[in-house]
């Protein structure tokens, strides 16, 4: 696939003409020295803590609610990012069709990542959904057809790799990057989970305790099988994934996790902060089969939209761009990050002035927004931003088009010039703070 070409606006015209991008970028790395990159801490937001004016429109009737299309949104972004590492970041949009009810997915990656295999396990779905509304899920022998199970086998395929990286299994091919690291696989983690239940739970608490440890040794148990069974690897997995599941959805699990969270100080001790990861890894396995079952609730509550299918629709990347500018030695190039992708589409979309479907009201991702795509959004007001990781990356950059016309580009010298400002408050007048490196990718854990 080639690349869009991120600069083709004359300079004397460019979106920045009054604040440069050197020097943009060398306030970026003056705020990343002070805070360890992470300006912000790690948030999740509500459409009642921020409602644009474009959520606010009585004239766009949109079938699905938002906290929906947030939902199926970032379910799907989470679904094609397949790999390891910030190349496999995706972000989703989903345009209503009124007219014809319908919806099409648009999709945006930093890389290629969306390639032919996952294109096809896109379509596969959007077969198995619109069936799933249609009412086609009688289970009739030769073979039955039960959507949930048909999506997740399909999901399961797709992910057998990432799955395994999860897992850190000894069947995991490391990427190069990795190559060095030597973390033991998740099952032996149980152990360690298991000893900080002694530490939450009072003496009267016994029973929930020890029902506690039981389930995580059972967890530890179906890991442990896996890693060392000889058959078919892909049921295999397909019942760690079950039993992940079950795990994370017990009310007692559920409470264990909301202990520990509770009971961490400003700074978490290393043990701590171990357990806490483990339990979110756990339930990061078993998203993948919530969302098997989220997906097709949604399709049933909404048939309209999903009987005549998904269309599926992808935005090209843009090439990466040289920069001598950098918080690490090794950040030579810069990148336009998902999200901003697709802001940038339906901006080009909005200055044609056609009204052919309604205009996504949120961004779906597979990781959570870094400070600078949170800081656009925000500054930009028409999509809801759900969370951010708060980590800056300095290698973020934004597309300076021939074809924006002139309100896209005194629209965005005014959120550069937005994002500017809060960058250099956070550094002028802020205490020096020394953040630790969050987790980036999301919790999709959505009620089911």
């Amino acid at each position: 696939m080639s690349r869009k070409e991120v600069r083709t606006r004359d300079p004397d015209k460019s979106i920045w003409l009054h604040l440069t991008e050197d020097v943009f970028r060398r306030r970026l790395v003056a705020l990343e020295e002070r805070t360890n990159a992470v300006p912000l801490e790690p948030h999740v937001f509500t459409a009642a803590e921020w409602l644009p004016p474009c959520l606010n429109d009585s004239k766009a009737q949109h079938t699905l609610p938002l906290a929906i299309e947030q939902q199926v949104a970032d379910e799907f972004a989470c679904l094609v990012a397949v790999e390891e590492g910030a190349q496999s970041v995706a972000a989703v949009c989903i345009e209503e069709h009124p007219q014809a009810p319908r919806l099409t997915l648009r999709f945006a990656a930093m890389d290629v990542s969306l390639n032919d295999t996952v294109q096809s396990a896109l379509e596969e779905w959007s077969v198995i959904l619109s069936r799933a509304a249609a009412g086609d899920g009688s289970p009739l022998p030769d073979p039955p057809f039960v959507p949930v199970e048909a999506l997740f086998h399909g999901v399961i395929r797709l992910h057998f790799r990432r799955l395994l990286a999860r897992l850190r299994s000894s069947k995991w091919n490391k990427p190069k990057y990795l190559s060095k690291s030597h973390k033991k696989p998740l099952w032996q983690d149980m152990e360690g989970l298991i000893h900080r239940a002694q530490f939450v739970y009072t003496k009267k608490e016994r029973a929930t305790r020890v029902l506690v440890e039981k389930l995580l040794g059972d967890l530890a148990t179906v890991y442990e099988t896996f890693e060392h069974a000889l058959g078919d690897e892909l049921t295999g997995m397909e019942q760690v994934v079950l039993s992940s599941f079950e795990f994370s959805s017990t009310v007692a699990i559920k409470d264990y996790l909301l202990r520990l969270e509770s009971s961490v100080g400003a700074k978490p001790t290393p043990q701590m902060a171990s357990a806490l990861k483990s339990l979110r890894q756990i339930q990061k396995i078993a998203s993948y089969r919530r969302m098997s079952i989220s997906l097709v609730k949604i399709a049933k509550e909404y048939p309209c939209l999903f009987e005549g299918g998904i269309t599926l629709a992808y935005l090209t990347p843009y090439q990466s761009v040289p920069t001598t500018i950098g918080y690490e030695e090794w950040a030579t190039t810069c990148h336009v990050h998902a999200e901003v992708q697709l802001a940038v589409h339906y901006d080009l979309i909005s200055q044609q002035k056609h009204g052919l479907f309604l205009k996504p009201r949120t961004i779906g991702i597979s990781k959570s927004l870094c400070y600078l795509c949170y800081r656009f959004l925000l500054a930009h007001q028409e999509f809801f931003p759900s969370r951010t990781h708060g980590r800056l990356y300095d290698q973020w950059t934004l597309p300076d088009l021939a074809e924006f016309d002139e309100a896209i580009v005194k629209r965005y010298r005014n959120i550069l010039k937005d994002m500017d400002e809060e960058v250099r408050r956070h550094t002028e007048n802020e205490p020096e703070l020394w953040r630790i490196e969050p987790m980036t990718s999301i919790d999709v854990y959505y009620n089911t």
